[in-house]
């Protein structure tokens, strides 16, 4: 067995064992920002709330809405009278009217 003063007090780190501790501690922190990245992309992603429909306010005060369609140009609307109306994006405007037949 080694006695104390023998053992050199601040032996030089091998070459092999300080790029092994950079490579660690660089990934390390390489992923804590990816995290981080991650983290403030969902955040950002998830806090928008755009409406995908509109108040529609161009139906009669009666209807009783059972579907509501959205394509490119219009909305489409069902009601519980079998009636489908044809209404514009911000639905304002019934652009067309349907009666749909019975089953």
């Amino acid at each position: 067995m080694a006695s104390q003063s023998e053992v050199p007090a601040n032996s030089p780190e091998p070459a092999n064992l300080r790029f092994l501790r950079r490579l660690v501690t660089t990934l390390t922190a390489t992923m804590i920002l990816g995290l981080i990245a991650i983290f403030a992309v969902l955040v950002i992603r998830l806090q928008t709330t755009s409406p995908m429909f509109p108040e529609i306010t161009a139906l009669p005060a009666d209807t009783d809405v059972i579907s509501i369609s959205r394509t490119t140009n219009e909305l489409v609307v069902i009601d519980k009278a079998r009636k489908m109306y044809i209404l514009s994006l911000d639905g304002k405007i019934i652009v067309q009217e349907f009666e749909l037949k019975p089953d």
